[in-house]
């Protein structure tokens, strides 16, 4: 009989245990389908999932504070926005890490023509680039769709690999046909006479430079020449590229200390 009595009380106390939410013994299977089960706080609210209990706790700072709804509606009163104005357009707020990433563009390596003349050449084009470091004056013969027109001499300031020439202090001389002796074999008497625009080029602020003609061997050509500033003379046209005659020879040659 003694022993019953202890086996009663002992079950019922486990029962008890296993349907106290505060005990260690907890079972949440048995208290779900259990109908002497008490609520700690029986006007608790109701949420949907622990998530949203988590949330309005730590509005409120923690689980240590009591819940309290007001406090709740006060705090997130005060963290509402202002409304927008009629014509304002919402903006999109971003989290720190949802921010644009800023994109830094790679500095590729562009070649140029002063790298290139750094490295140095080799062949004409090295005998090229002592003559424009040395600056001495050359003398590129230029051609013409059928023979060779004229040369051009001056101070080598730059060229590339393609014969493309920069030169300043230019003279530039070539031969022409008279106007009497056209290369089309035009009647003289359909041609007309040559006009001079450089009364109309100086007021459009276009000065030409001087032109000097002296006649050449025969009676047919004659020779022009005219000074510029500065000249580039495309590498398709040049013919010949020497040093001017009379220019001293630039020295490759390192000197001795």
């Amino acid at each position: 009989m003694g022993n019953s009595d202890t086996d009663s009380t002992t079950s019922e106390s486990d029962s008890s245990g296993e349907l106290d939410v505060g005990s260690k013994r907890f079972n949440p299977l048995k208290a779900l389908y259990s109908a002497k089960l008490k609520v700690p706080v029986p006007k608790a609210r109701l949420h949907d999932n622990v998530s949203s209990l988590e949330g309005k706790q730590l509005t409120l700072g923690g689980f240590t504070e009591k819940f309290d709804e007001a406090r709740i509606r006060q705090i997130r009163a005060a963290q509402n926005k202002p409304k927008l104005a009629e014509n304002e357009m919402p903006q999109r707020r971003f989290l720190p890490e949802q921010g644009p990433v800023t994109r830094v563009r790679s500095i590729r390596h562009t070649k140029n023509i002063f790298i290139r003349l750094e490295k140095g050449f080799e062949g004409p084009l090295g005998q090229l680039q002592r003559w424009m470091e040395g600056r001495n004056r050359v003398r590129v013969s230029i051609r013409k769709q059928k023979g060779v027109r004229g040369h051009v001499s001056g101070v080598l300031e730059l060229f590339d690999k393609h014969w493309n020439l920069a030169l300043s202090d230019v003279c530039e001389t070539w031969t022409r046909r008279k106007y009497r002796y056209s290369e089309n074999r035009q009647h003289p008497d359909s041609m007309e006479a040559p006009r001079d625009c450089s009364e109309r080029l100086r007021r459009l602020g276009i000065v030409l430079p001087e032109l000097k003609v002296r006649p050449a061997d025969g009676k047919k050509n004659v020779i022009i020449t005219r000074k510029v500033p500065q000249l580039l003379v495309k590498g398709e046209m040049v013919v010949l590229v020497t040093l001017e005659p009379g220019e001293p020879q630039a020295s490759t040659s390192k000197g001795t200390k």
